[in-house]
């Protein structure tokens, strides 16, 4: 699953993931995804890509309300600012976050961070 408020990254990321063999449901709003997750189940997520500042509900709250529904569920956060893994332990030490990408990122960026995510499933 994908989730990006900003259109032309959303379409391009996904683009970038099909192309390298990856199923992708995306959103360009948070709630849509949550209730992808809630009314449809989508087993075949396994994986949340997500960006931290959205409107109306932060990727960390869909994150949050995600692992409530699907604890198993792997999460990787993109964001244009410079967050370390620690940093999330220590502010939310009950939210588990796999990876972390940095915006702009380029496609081996993001392939890597799902190779380990995909790896550890």
């Amino acid at each position: 699953m994908l989730v990006d408020d900003e259109p032309d990254l959303l379409a391009t990321t996904r683009m970038m993931l099909e192309k390298n063999g990856y199923q992708v449901h995306s959103f360009g709003m948070p709630d849509e995804a949550l209730h992808h997750i809630k009314e449809q189940g989508c087993k075949a997520c396994v994986l949340v890509v997500s960006d931290i500042r959205m409107p109306g509900m932060s990727g960390l709250e869909l994150v949050r309300h995600i692992k409530e529904i699907r604890p198993e569920t792997k999460v990787i956060l993109m964001s244009s600012f410079i967050i370390h893994m620690g940093e999330f332990e220590k502010v939310l030490p009950s939210l588990k976050i796999d990876g972390f990408v940095k915006k702009p990122f380029t496609t081996d960026d993001l392939i890597e961070a799902i190779t380990k995510c995909v790896k550890a499933l």
